[in-house]
């Protein structure tokens, strides 16, 4: 599939409202691309699209990481592994079937990217565009699903 672009934070929105839509509490999500890529603005998006509170996601780059309580007793946990080479301890189990896993750096931990249920990779142009692409076992149905909504208007 062609990689979708995101040509404003709405389509950014959009794309979180698509991801909410087809990924699962339960699993594990990991967000690859450069600094400045829009890996936490995703998350942000993600978590409204969840019917949390946006305005409380902020990059866990020093603190590792941050959990966002959403509806229904459900918690989204967002992990930053850029300054890390092994993986916490936390992450060798699997999220609570209520825990929606999100994970920036995924890469930086040897091992972690084989256990993720899908793999975001955002990528920005010098025109200030994103260009995504998707990985791993739910990639398929998120890439079928993020087409028709983008093709959709």
């Amino acid at each position: 599939m062609r990689p979708c672009i995101l040509h404003s934070e709405q389509d950014t929105a959009k794309l979180a409202r698509v991801l909410a839509a087809e990924i699962r509490f339960g699993d594990s999500v990991g967000l690859r691309g450069d600094l400045g890529a829009g890996k936490t603005t995703l998350v942000s998006w993600l978590v409204e699209a969840l019917d949390g509170r946006c305005s409380h996601v902020c990059s866990p780059s020093y603190t590792l990481q941050n959990e966002y309580k959403v509806p229904y007793g459900r918690l989204v946990e967002h992990w930053d592994l850029y300054r890390l080479r092994e993986l916490p301890a936390e992450l060798n189990e699997p999220p609570g079937e209520n825990t929606l896993r999100v994970i920036e750096w995924p890469e930086k931990v040897p091992g972690l990217m084989d256990h993720l249920s899908l793999i975001v990779e955002l990528t920005a142009s010098e025109a200030g565009d994103r260009k995504v692409r998707f990985d791993g076992a739910l990639a398929s149905k998120v890439e079928r699903a993020v087409a028709d909504e983008f093709l959709r208007g």
